[in-house]
């Protein structure tokens, strides 16, 4: 028994050492197998993808075309669960307006600037009807790409694309040139003529011969509810801290208040005059003062001669220049003798030609697609990298093979380059919603020890104080620095917010402040009356029916309510005083509501610098990273289809809204027919049908249990006055109000 145990234990061991020495080779064997795999998948995606990038053709110039006239800008757009996009795609012509992100126009100059194949820049601007912006900051982003671009010849500190400052030189090392052509600048909203103001930065203006501009200025318009409420029986009681705080104006007054007029005074003045600044710097204008301005003011409409006798453009060619440019530098006889004065003999002299080099045009469309492409392409590689990288960790003979074929720099930059900075864009008005979405991709961020800085881009309002608090807090809470980042809009909540930031930047035109915060409590028994409803109530307190739409206001709720937004608004002093290193005695000439132009704000301390969005990921990367090719990454993510169609599916059971705010949009989603009458310049017939049509719209509210759930919603706000972000307010809740059919039949408005 001892004979036949003991060789079992040595079979036994001799087994074990048998398999041992198998699974060696077994491990060595995969590993090859799995490296050839890998770098055999690695061999074909090289063949398949780079294929897809255009190769560059020797000696082929290119001229990017940038379609302002058509072009829609956001601060970000949602990615669309739509079919036809791709026919859509299929099928673009030069006539369909395009939605663009701020971001995409920035990226694509910064791009184009260092692209020693792209020559030349050319805005076109049309008529200018389809050309849309979210407002002045998204402007000033635009302009200040296109000086990046047009300082391309020298090193300079403004962050481009990779948020470096490597900059390519020209082929002569001069600047490059930069081309817009309007058949006409005329087009002028409430914030001046903008297409004007984006073509001020470019080298060139070319304005078709008979084209017409306009520099009529800026304005504001506000509209005033109240004769409307007081008409069916709507009363709204407004409880607020700081006299300038007029948002809540629009419902309880029936003309400017003298605090009202002064802060929209001001903005406007602040807007008009970094406008003319702007336009005189660019066009590099001299002699043009508070006189000269005020004679353009007067004017109204210059001719193409008139501007160009002032300085304001440079060529009034009779069509559109660039297609004639493009042959002239295909012509390989004319290109044997090509002079200027050739040049001009064949063009006439409608442009600046000498400076032109470009043989072909690349539309923003497909300059897009291929920067989007690159960017694929080389995060499959790092993905590739990555992969590498994690099997010669658990392999050294996969790390010998690794290095022989000249892989050990790239893994070891690669380890060096995962610090990220994390972009989260907060916009619209904040409630629940927005609120519960950004404090989830600050608990995620929160987790990823790979990022070392956050920026917080604000584009928003204001809204609620509870969903305004619920983000600082998470704000403050995490442990990556915060910096933030306001575009067009960053006051009251929004501004709340940024208290809780390290450092803040603001573009100049900016509209930030509206320190102060407001409460409505809203009575709607004399509607009730008016159609013979009674309504009784039993209470168990005095404060029990603080926020029933149809019970009369009492003094008790009116005392508590002062006290809440008066609580409410000493804190709000105080998140200003301990994030701006203010005392309050120093804040509160700062805030009672009043609306600060960005640059206003810098020299009041209420922000650190002026400066987009990339001015604060290169601070943050220069100051939080130690490297410069850190990766930025954008939150919330994009999600999936399945997780939007979930999404959707989840919204549509939703009944009513949680705020105050979309009371307004129930009670008012009349308004838009009678701004609608009021643009075509033609008053409703004051008729016994027209109360009818607005009799029935009530009546639909009162017995929509939705709507009576949505207005029954209490709380307090902060909330601009400004009248670009009331109106943005109003169209975000109505956006998200459930309303009866009924009051969306167009016949229903018909007089």
């Amino acid at each position: 028994m001892d004979k036949i145990h003991s060789d079992n234990n040595r079979f036994t061991s001799r087994t074990y050492r048998f398999l041992r020495g198998v699974g060696n080779v077994g491990t060595k064997s995969l590993a090859l197998i799995g490296f050839g795999t890998v770098a055999y998948i690695y061999y074909e995606y090289n063949e398949a993808i780079f294929p897809v990038e255009e190769k560059k053709k020797a000696g082929k110039k290119k001229v990017l075309v940038l379609p302002f006239y058509r072009m829609q800008i956001v601060e970000t757009k949602a990615k669309e669960l739509n079919p036809f996009n791709l026919a859509k795609k299929t099928f673009e012509d030069d006539n369909n307006p395009i939605k663009v992100e701020v971001r995409e126009v920035v990226d694509v100059i910064h791009a184009a600037s260092q692209d020693p194949d792209i020559v030349a820049l050319y805005g076109t601007f049309g008529q200018g009807f389809q050309f849309n912006t979210g407002g002045l900051a998204h402007i000033e982003e635009i302009r200040n790409a296109l000086k990046v671009w047009r300082e391309s010849h020298r090193v300079h500190l403004t962050p481009n694309l990779t948020y470096d400052k490597t900059i390519i030189r020209s082929s002569n090392g001069a600047p490059k040139p930069s081309y817009a052509f309007a058949d006409s600048f005329m087009v002028s909203d409430n914030k001046g003529n903008l297409e004007y103001l984006i073509a001020c930065a470019f080298s060139h203006i070319h304005m078709q011969k008979n084209g017409e501009l306009s520099l009529f200025g800026v304005y504001s318009t506000n509209n005033f509810f109240r004769s409307f409420m007081d008409r069916y029986g709507i009363k709204a009681h407004v409880f607020k801290h700081g006299k300038y705080k007029t948002a809540p104006n629009a419902f309880t007054e029936s003309d400017y208040t003298r605090e009202h007029g002064m802060s929209v005074r001001s903005l406007v003045d602040q807007l008009d005059a970094y406008e003319r600044e702007s336009i005189v710097n660019g066009r590099g204008a001299k002699g043009f003062d508070s006189m000269v301005w005020k004679m353009i003011r007067k004017h109204g409409t210059f001719t193409g001669q008139q501007a160009m006798k002032l300085g304001l453009l440079d060529h009034l060619p009779k069509v559109d220049p660039l297609d004639k440019l493009l042959a002239f530098n295909n012509s390989n006889k004319e290109k044997e003798s090509k002079t200027t004065a050739e040049m001009k003999k064949k063009i006439g002299n409608e442009t600046d030609i000498a400076a032109f080099h470009a043989s072909e045009k690349i539309s923003f469309e497909k300059y897009r697609a291929q920067m989007k492409e690159q960017k694929r392409i080389k995060k499959r590689e790092r993905h590739f990298i990555s992969l590498l990288q994690k099997y010669s960790d658990r392999s050294s003979v996969f790390e010998s093979l690794v290095n022989s074929l000249g892989y050990k720099e790239k893994i070891s930059s690669q380890r060096k380059q995962q610090e990220k900075i994390a972009v989260i864009n907060l916009q619209g008005t904040i409630d629940d919603a927005l609120a519960r979405k950004t404090v989830a991709s600050l608990r995620k961020i929160k987790k990823d020890p790979k990022v070392k800085a956050i920026v917080l881009r604000i584009d928003s309002p204001g809204g609620s104080v509870i969903s305004s608090e619920t983000i600082l807090q998470e704000c403050k809470d995490i442990s990556q620095p915060i910096i933030c980042s306001m575009s067009n809009v960053c006051a009251s909540g929004g501004y709340y917010i940024a208290t809780g930031c390290e450092r803040i930047f603001a573009s100049p035109t900016t509209i930030t402040g509206s320190i102060g915060v407001f409460g409505v409590k809203l009575d709607l028994t004399r509607l009730l009356q008016k159609y013979g409803i009674n309504v009784q109530s039993v209470v168990t307190g005095p404060h029990s029916a603080t926020y029933d739409l149809f019970q009369p206001i009492n003094e008790p709720i009116r005392m508590n309510m002062t006290q809440n937004i008066n609580r409410t608004y000493e804190h709000f002093k105080s998140l200003v005083a301990e994030g701006r290193g203010m005392s309050m005695k120093d804040v509160e000439p700062l805030a009672q509501g009043k609306v600060w132009t960005g640059r206003e704000a810098k020299e009041n301390g209420l922000v650190d610098e002026l400066g987009g969005e990339y001015r604060a990921i290169e601070y943050a990367r220069r100051i939080y990273t130690d490297d410069s090719c850190c990766e930025v990454e954008r939150w919330p993510k994009s999600q999936s289809i399945l997780q939007k169609i979930v999404r959707v599916q989840k919204k549509n059971k939703d009944d009513a809204s949680s705020s105050i705010l979309e009371t307004f949009s129930s009670l008012f989603t009349v308004l838009p027919y009678l701004l609608f009458q009021q643009q075509q310049h033609t008053v409703p017939n004051n008729n016994n049908n027209n109360n009818e049509n607005v009799d029935s719209l009530f009546q639909s509210i009162i017995t929509n249990p939705a709507s009576v759930n949505a207005l029954q919603k209490g709380g307090m706000f902060l909330t601009i006055d400004e009248s670009q972000a009331l109106s943005h307010l109003i169209l975000e809740t109505t956006k998200k109000t459930t309303h009866p059919t009924s009051l969306l039949d167009p016949s229903l408005w018909r007089s």
